[in-house]
């Protein structure tokens, strides 16, 4: 598997809970211009992907986000993932699940396609280019 290939890093405050590597964070809804944990699965306004969590030391919650390039992202394990596949936030915790494309109204944001594959074990770590899109379907 390959390594994340930054090209943006951005510095945002993060509201708690932001405590580790390799997940999807989103524009907070409680702190404009803030970064936080999805609200829930196939969320909108994704910021990027975290690069560290919160030091515990931290005065002000400024951590690193990755908003364009190729990053690693924790897989929630629901599914295979396969090199390909278009992906979106799968939960609270920011994992990436695979989006089949469908037929519908429904709006949905992807993060990105996949660049690995992981089996259906939550955890894993999947190259994502960070492509962000909205597509309409079920």
């Amino acid at each position: 598997m390959a390594k994340q290939t930054p090209v943006l890093i951005k510095s945002f405050i993060a509201d708690v809970g932001v405590n580790a590597a390799n997940l999807c964070v989103v524009m907070s809804g409680t702190n404009p211009g803030n970064i936080g944990l999805p609200p829930a699965a196939l969320a909108t306004k994704f910021a990027g992907v975290t690069t560290e969590g919160i030091a515990a030391t931290s005065g002000t919650n400024e951590i690193g986000i990755l908003v364009a390039g190729i990053a690693q992202v924790l897989s929630d394990g629901s599914a295979a993932i396969a090199a390909g596949d278009y992906l979106a936030i799968a939960n609270v915790s920011g994992q990436v699940k695979t989006v089949i494309p469908a037929t519908g109204a429904i709006v949905r944001e992807l993060i990105g396609i996949a660049l690995s594959g992981a089996t259906n074990t939550a955890g894993l770590l999947v190259d994502v280019l960070l492509q962000p899109m909205v597509y309409i379907g079920a």
